[in-house]
C-alpha cells in the first residue's frame, strides 16, 4: 500500500545519518570562513548507491539544493547530507518474526512513498511519519510467506532515489489454527448467541491478550463486549446483556502472524458476519411444571412440560442456548453415559431442540401424556405434548434463550455441566471479564 507524503511536511526531525568521511578542523574552519563570505564554485558529487538495509548503508548521496563548495584553499564542503535509505528487515533477510512488522528510514531526505506486497500483490498497511523520515508497517505480517518492500525518497536538491528490499518471514513450530466457529456466515440468530471460536491448539496462557485483539467484532448499532477462554481452545464473545434484536455483527479473526507462544504463530485468517433476530425467550418453571415462551417481551404461548425425575435424573438449570433442532432424532440412554439397566431407553423422537451438549434436549414425549403440567418423569429431557413441541421447534431458531429457573426439580446450575454448551450467560459480567485477557473492546 502506498504511502505518499503531503504538501506542507517538514523534512526536520528526521534522523540524519553521517557521512563515514569526517572533516579535519582545519577544513571545518576553512568551509566556515567560505560560507560566510558566500563565495565559492559549485562541484558535482556522485549518486549514491544502493542502500544495504537494517540499518547498514552504502555511503554517497544526492548534492544537497545549494551544491558543493571549494574553498581557495582547496578544501571541499557540502551544504546537504546525503540520502540514504534503510530498511529492516534487509533485504535478502530469512526467519524474519513476523511480528516485528517492516521499518523504512530515509536519511538526508524525506520518503515519497512506501509500497510493501506479499507474493500475491496484496498490500501491507503502513503509515508515514509526519516528517516523512520513516515508514513502519500497521498490518500484521504473515508466516511463511515473502514480502517485497519498495521505497522512494528525495533530497532537498529534488534528486530521487529508490530502494527494493524482499524477505520472508518464518515459518512456525506450532501453527494456532481454527477448527471451526459459531455462529455461521450469514445467520440469523437469537438474542443469546454468543462469538465462539474453536482453536486447534492453545494458545499460551501469557499471549491471550494479543490473540483476542487480533479478533475484532464490528456491531450496528454499537455494542462493547469481551472474549472469555472458555477452555484452553475456546474463546467467546458476548455482550454485558442479550443482544439486541437487529444488530448486525461482523467478526474478523486476522490471526495470521499472531505470536501465540514459545513456538506458536497463528496461521489463519477469517471473516464472518451474522444479525440478531427476534428475541425469543423461554423460561421454565419445574415447580409449575410450565414453560413460557416470550417474543420481544410478549406471551406468545405457555405450555405444560415434564422435566427431569427428581432425585433421579434432575434437569440442568441455568440459562441456556439453543444449539441445534432435529426434526427428528434417535435418543438412548448410552449418549448420555446412563449405565444403570433399569435406565436404559431407545426412542425416536420428534422436534428436539437441544440446549446442552450432555444431551438436554426439549422434544416431543408422547408417552409421558397425561404427565405434563403435574409431574416430572424424564431422564433429564424437557417433554412436551406433540402440538405444544412442534409448535416450539418452529418458533425458536439458534441462540434463543432457555432460562432454567433453579428449584428442587433440576440440578444445581448448568455451570456444573461438564458439557454445558453455551453457558455464558450464568456468569456475571465482572465474572466473564475476569475470564478475558485484553478486556472490553468493541467497534
Amino acid at each position: 500500500m502506498a504511502h505518499h507524503l503531503g504538501q506542507g511536511v517538514s523534512a526536520d526531525g528526521g534522523r540524519r545519518w553521517r557521512r563515514a568521511g569526517q572533516l579535519t578542523a582545519a577544513a571545518a574552519a576553512v568551509a566556515l570562513v567560505t560560507s560566510a563570505c558566500g563565495g565559492g564554485s559549485s562541484s558535482s558529487k556522485k549518486d549514491a548507491v544502493a542502500p544495504v538495509g537494517d540499518g547498514q548503508t552504502a555511503s554517497s548521496g544526492a548534492a544537497g539544493a545549494n551544491g558543493g563548495g571549494t574553498t581557495p584553499g582547496g578544501a571541499t564542503s557540502s551544504s546537504a547530507e546525503p540520502l540514504l535509505l534503510s530498511a529492516s528487515p534487509a533485504d535478502g533477510t530469512k526467519g524474519v518474526d513476523p511480528a516485528k512488522g517492516i521499518q523504512i528510514n530515509a536519511a538526508g531526505g524525506k520518503l515519497e512513498s512506501v509500497t510493501a506486497t506479499d507474493a500475491s500483490g496484496k498490500a501491507v498497511n503502513g503509515a508515514l511519519a509526519a516528517d516523512g523520515a520513516s515508514w513502519a508497517s500497521t498490518g500484521l505480517l504473515a508466516i511463511s510467506s515473502s514480502y517485497t518492500v519498495v521505497a522512494k525518497a528525495k533530497d532537498a536538491s529534488g534528486a530521487e532515489k529508490t530502494s527494493t528490499s524482499k524477505f520472508t518471514t518464518l515459518t512456525p513450530d506450532k501453527r494456532l489454527g481454527l477448527s471451526h466457529y459459531a455462529p455461521d456466515d450469514g445467520t440469523t440468530v437469537g438474542v443469546g448467541q454468543p462469538i465462539a471460536v474453536y482453536f486447534t491448539n492453545p494458545p499460551n496462557v501469557k499471549d491471550r491478550a494479543a490473540v483476542e485483539k487480533a479478533m475484532t467484532v464490528t456491531t450496528s448499532p454499537h455494542v462493547d463486549g469481551a472474549w472469555n477462554w472458555r477452555s484452553a481452545t475456546e474463546a467467546d464473545w458476548r455482550p454485558q446483556s442479550y443482544w439486541q434484536s437487529g444488530t448486525k455483527v461482523q467478526v474478523h479473526l486476522g490471526l495470521n502472524g499472531v505470536k501465540a507462544g514459545d513456538v506458536t504463530y497463528g496461521s489463519f485468517t477469517k471473516d464472518f458476519a451474522f444479525t440478531i433476530g427476534d428475541a425469543v425467550i423461554s423460561t421454565v418453571d419445574l415447580v409449575k411444571d410450565q414453560m413460557t415462551v416470550t417474543k420481544n417481551g410478549k406471551v406468545l404461548r405457555t405450555i405444560p412440560v415434564s422435566a427431569g425425575e427428581v432425585p433421579k435424573h434432575p434437569t440442568w438449570s441455568g440459562k441456556m442456548v439453543v444449539l441445534e433442532k432435529d426434526a427428528t432424532l434417535q435418543m438412548t440412554s448410552s449418549s448420555v453415559n446412563f449405565t444403570d439397566a433399569s435406565d436404559f431407553y431407545d426412542l425416536k423422537v420428534q422436534s428436539a431442540v437441544k440446549i446442552t451438549d450432555s444431551g438436554t434436549f426439549l422434544h416431543a414425549a408422547p408417552w409421558n401424556d397425561g404427565k405434563f403440567g403435574r409431574e416430572n418423569s424424564s431422564h433429564g429431557c424437557i417433554g412436551m405434548g406433540l402440538n405444544d413441541a412442534n409448535w416450539f421447534f418452529n418458533t425458536v431458531k439458534l441462540g434463543d434463550v432457555v432460562d432454567v429457573l433453579k428449584s428442587a426439580n433440576t440440578k444445581p446450575n448448568v455451570t456444573t455441566n461438564p458439557n454445558p454448551g453455551f453457558d455464558d450467560w450464568n456468569l456475571s459480567w465482572s465474572q466473564w471479564l475476569a475470564g478475558s485477557a485484553a478486556g472490553v473492546q468493541g467497534q
